[in-house]
């Protein structure tokens, strides 16, 4: 029987093959293993248990199906996500979304998995289990198929680095390249988690210090002579220099209030302790400049004085740093001003306070990630 059942299973991943490049890269990831310590069929992230006496009865269509809801389980990455949730509920809340998702696409489930067409694509799994918590759905546990295995699952499959994640990612990869993405066949849920773990919404304090860390270079400075070499060459020493000047605009128009002004001043007083620049210039400015306050270590930031209260323009602020170069310009500001503006000779950032939709130049971080 052994030799049939694992033909079987060869013939349903070659049926994955034919039907979705994203789901099949996730099968042929994991291992699969036909044994009695299941009672139905689980997942763990890394391998698939089938029991023997489950799959015997099933057709290769409803076997293929079954593959495919495991590897769903993998691709939306239920056992990492559950937390605190109720395992039970947390496990059956993913079953509807993936059984929906199968029968929509042609695919055959086992007898009894759990289906529900009002949890259609609109659906994410936290939508669906807080429905069936605020609902106090009651299950049989003796009838269901709760295939969410614990035991040696990968907790760290939220990770960019994970082996879990990777294989998703590959999948996706797979995805593009058959075009099966672009036809809308890889659910939301999915691609938004592939897209926090790709491109991760860190705060804004740490996005601004990598900003200024790329501004640090390392130089060759005459200033110190280089020890390799004997006393009658001179040579330069490879020397950090740190941060030059910097200059921030604080747009003191009147959508800024005391919380989010005192906010940019504290993370302008974190730069200078952390980065110590020759240099600091902060701008008071609206729609046009009002004080330019030159920075020192003897400075309290934070009783500065500012005023402004009017509409907001950038261009005085652009023009100023036209005219007095600096290593970088971080605007502090809503964003609710110019939206065409024409690219200076420095590098910029914006802080936004608001949702603004991004400046058409510099790079644009936001304070409320």
């Amino acid at each position: 029987m052994a030799t049939e059942l694992e033909g079987k299973l060869l013939k349903a991943k070659i049926e994955l093959m034919t039907r979705s490049a994203f789901i099949s890269t996730i099968a042929l990831s994991l291992k699969h293993v036909i044994t009695s310590d299941t009672r139905t069929a689980d997942v763990n992230g890394h391998v698939i248990r089938y029991n023997p006496d489950f799959i015997k009865g099933q057709s290769v269509a409803q076997f293929a199906g079954l593959v495919a809801h495991e590897c769903w389980h993998v691709a939306f990455q239920h056992l990492s996500r559950r937390g605190s949730r109720d395992p039970i509920i947390w496990n059956c809340a993913g079953d509807y979304i993936i059984n929906h998702m199968l029968t929509k696409a042609g695919f055959e489930i086992p007898t009894g998995g759990l289906i529900d067409n009002k949890y259609d694509h609109t659906w994410s799994t936290d939508q669906v289990y807080d429905e069936l918590m605020k609902d106090q759905v009651d299950f049989d546990t003796s009838k269901l198929m709760l295939d969410l295995n614990e035991d040696g699952a990968d907790k760290d499959d939220g990770d960019l680095n994970s082996p879990t994640t990777n294989v998703i990612i590959r999948a996706r990869t797979q995805a593009q390249i058959s075009g099966e993405e672009k036809a809308g066949l890889i659910p939301d849920e999915i691609l938004r988690r592939i897209e926090e773990l790709l491109n991760p919404k860190l705060p804004w304090q740490v996005i601004l210090a990598k900003f200024l860390d790329v501004r640090i270079k390392e130089e060759y400075s005459w200033a110190r002579k280089n020890r390799r070499y004997d006393s009658s060459t001179y040579l330069p020493s490879l020397h950090s220099y740190g941060l030059g000047n910097l200059t921030f605009a604080i747009d003191t128009s009147g959508s800024i209030d005391d919380e989010a002004l005192k906010s940019m001043l504290s993370e302008i007083q974190g730069i200078q302790q952390v980065f110590n620049p020759e240099k600091m210039t902060i701008i008071d400015c609206d729609s046009m400049i009002h004080k330019i306050h030159e920075i020192d270590q003897s400075t309290h930031i934070l009783d500065l004085k500012f005023a402004g209260g009017g509409g907001t323009r950038f261009q005085p602020v652009l023009d100023y740093v036209e005219k007095h170069p600096t290593q970088a310009l971080i605007y502090f500001t809503d964003l609710h001003g110019e939206s065409d503006l024409t690219n200076i000779d420095c590098p910029i950032i914006w802080v936004c306070t608001s949702d603004h939709e991004p400046s058409n130049i510099g790079e644009t971080i936001y304070m409320n990630n």
